[in-house]
């Protein structure tokens, strides 16, 4: 295949329109159908792969790519054609940057190796002046993936708070990993909120998107405030934390919320021992009571049981 050989974004964009170079999707090709129901439906649509096309070339211009760089970008764009939305999407536009910045191949690395120390956006402070809007957003929902992945609920969650569904080049990702830390939280109400916002693209999302998300929404629905199922999962948490080497406040203040809880729970069930023994109590006092009524019962008519009329003297007449 020709590779594509024009010095401006311009240039380039109008060799895409015409057929050649990088694949593109716009909104018209993929709201058919079925789906097109769906889509009206949804609060999110999955971004075009041109809005991304463009940020790449912008980037290129940027970082002044000679043709060797702009080469290999091309090729390897159009070789990962088939990645053009959800979670591989997302880690084709990381693989392109580091072809870019060479400098993003050890992040992507660290991100992916869990023996390695976790990443948050923080960690790459070179970033914010030397990498494009869109790129540091795609890097921020890949930390925040990594994060999640790990365990690291709460840092997950404050690094993908950065993030808007309408910013974020894989929606679906960030609504995942979102609701697997309110999930883990105990964070209800947004939980549920994120699982159905995911699942209102059921049929375009991956298969184990699908099946983890339809099982948490299950789970989480069923969880009772200030049950025992929830003070497990509160336990579980705090493990989690003490396993991380977490003894702060947050842990301290789960701790107290848990004694709290169980105190609520045993004196419930104190005093719902107490309320059966007060109605047992009651229960044989009637018992006792109707029983000495019905032995009285039987008693008086004996009591009352008399010979008919009194007898005279006893005199009898002498006949001689």
């Amino acid at each position: 295949m020709h590779r594509p050989r024009f010095g401006n974004v311009l240039a380039f964009a109008t060799y895409l329109i015409c057929g050649g170079g990088l694949p593109m999707l716009t909104h018209t090709d993929v709201c058919r159908g079925e789906d097109e129901h769906l889509r009206l439906e949804a609060e999110w649509d999955w971004p075009g792969v041109d809005i991304y096309e463009q940020h790449l070339l912008s980037y290129l211009d940027q970082v002044q790519a000679d043709e060797q760089l702009r080469s290999q970008v091309f090729d390897f764009w159009n070789d990962s054609e088939a990645a053009n939305r959800g979670p591989a999407f997302l880690d084709r536009l990381l693989s392109t940057a580091e072809l870019v910045d060479p400098r993003f191949a050890p992040i992507r690395r660290r991100l992916t190796n869990f023996n390695s120390p976790p990443m948050q956006p923080g960690d790459i402070p070179w970033m914010e002046s030397d990498a494009p809007g869109w790129l540091q957003d795609a890097v921020r929902l890949a930390c925040g993936r990594s994060l999640a992945q790990r365990k690291l609920y709460d840092e997950s969650l404050e690094t993908l708070a950065g993030l808007s569904l309408s910013q974020a080049c894989d929606p679906s990702t960030l609504l995942f990993y979102r609701a697997v830390c309110e999930h883990h939280l105990l964070e209800k109400e947004a939980c549920v909120a994120s699982l159905e916002s995911l699942l209102a693209r059921e049929s375009e999302l991956p298969s184990r998107y699908v099946s983890l998300a339809s099982l948490m929404l299950g789970d989480i629905n069923s969880v009772k405030e200030d049950s025992l199922d929830e003070v497990s999962r509160m336990m579980l948490d705090v493990q989690r934390r003490l396993e991380l080497g977490r003894l702060g406040s947050r842990v301290r203040g789960e701790e107290d919320k848990i004694v709290d809880k169980l105190g609520k729970m045993i004196e419930d069930i104190e005093k719902q021992i107490q309320e059966q023994q007060q109605q047992q109590n009651q229960n044989q006092n009637q018992n006792q009571s109707g029983k000495n009524q019905r032995q009285q019962g039987q008693l008086r008519p004996a009591e009352e049981s008399r010979i008919g009329g009194e007898t005279g003297p006893g005199d009898v007449e002498n006949k001689d």
